[in-house]
């Protein structure tokens, strides 16, 4: 779940926390709840991350780390 993993990450990007909350909260309420479907969406057109309310550039580019950080984690 987005909400968990973003929680999580803030051990990960300490001084970003605020920045996590909002990013998680926008994502939810856009409907995106896995981080599943989140890396998937960033894989196959990234461009449309920034399409929902409150995500700018700085913000994609800290869900990109995220996802690869995920993604990681999910091979091992």
């Amino acid at each position: 779940m987005i909400k968990e993993y973003f929680t999580a990450c803030e051990e990960t990007f300490p001084g970003r926390q605020v920045e996590l909350r909002r990013i998680s909260l926008s994502l939810r309420r856009a409907g995106i709840v896995t981080m599943e479907t989140l890396c998937r969406m960033q894989r196959e057109n990234p461009e449309n991350i920034k399409e929902i309310r409150n995500i700018g550039g700085k913000s994609a580019e800290l869900i990109a780390v995220i996802c690869r950080q995920y993604e990681d984690d999910s091979e091992r």
